[in-house]
């Protein structure tokens, strides 16, 4: 029957070139290496090293099965990194809701870091306005937001500021604000601003979000950036959504009279108070928290 010891043994002694590099990569002796391949061939029947050059090499049934033993191996890691996760009540699931305000970006080194941690966790990502996720949170759907403030935080909420937003306001560089130093409060209500929905549904942020005589409104930010672009109004963004859009000019930066400073708000890491979180939810928190 085989077993993980031969395994390794073949696998090391075909990508070492030998068994005594082999035994030395894995920490064994050179004859429990040999001995490990010779077993393994017995047990298989097949010849899996030509032994009549000065190093082993391969032979065309060995190369075969020396893709499969890699295989192997890495389940039976898999396996024993998945029960050392649970006897450690990590998370089989984590669920985080994400304003659509918030680029995912704010997030997706955390998400990176987490995934090279926790390799078995299943992460869930929803996108809710910020209301939503609150009452999402508090209900149990969802285990921690990335929100942005409300005028009040629902009781039994927690939270921690993590991610600075600058809002700017952006044109088509075909659209007249382009060529202006700065748009007078008259001109800019005077033309079509699109607006998302989700800042509309955002209690601290609805007050601006409509400005215009005219207003279309996008589903989320990337139609609205989408709709700029193509010069069919003027919108409110975050700055950090626009970087590659303003690096190729396909959408420029204006300055509105009413607004000579910039406009920064924080996004949250938002869960349930007095909630046991698991180590993943708080190996999350704690990134986004540095």
């Amino acid at each position: 029957m085989l077993n993980l010891e031969q395994l390794n043994a073949f696998v090391a002694a075909a990508e070492k070139g030998s068994f005594s590099a082999a035994a030395r990569h894995i920490g064994k002796s050179q004859s429990s290496v040999s001995i490990g391949v010779n077993n393994l061939e017995l047990d298989l029947g097949l010849t899996l090293f030509d032994r009549s050059t000065k190093y082993p090499t391969l032979t065309a049934q060995g190369e075969r099965l020396y893709q499969q033993a890699k295989v192997l191996i890495r389940q039976a890691e898999r396996m024993e990194s998945y029960a050392e996760g649970v006897i450690e009540e990590v998370e089989d699931e984590l669920i985080i809701g994400l304003d659509p305000l918030v680029p995912l970006y704010s997030i997706d080194a955390a998400l990176e870091k987490l995934a090279r941690q926790y390799p078995h966790t299943q992460i869930k990502l929803v996108k809710q306005n910020s209301t939503d996720l609150a009452q999402a949170i508090l209900d149990k759907q969802v285990h921690i937001g990335i929100t942005l403030p409300l005028e009040a935080v629902p009781e039994h909420l927690d939270f921690i500021s993590f991610y600075q937003l600058e809002w700017v306001c952006v044109c088509s560089p075909d659209s007249q604000f382009a060529d202006m130093d700065v748009v007078d409060t008259e001109t800019l209500i005077s033309e079509r601003q699109i607006v998302c929905t989700s800042m509309i549904e955002n209690s601290v942020l609805a007050a601006m979000s409509k400005m215009s005589q005219q207003i279309w409104q996008a589903y989320d930010q990337d139609d609205l950036i989408r709709l700029v672009e193509q010069d069919l109004g003027w919108a409110f963004v975050p700055k950090q959504l626009l970087v590659e859009k303003m690096a190729l000019g396909t959408i420029v930066q204006f300055v509105p009279d009413y607004q000579r400073t910039p406009m920064i708000n924080a996004a949250e890491i938002t869960w349930r108070s007095n909630v046991q979180h698991g180590p993943v939810a708080k190996f999350l928190i704690a990134q986004l928290s540095e």
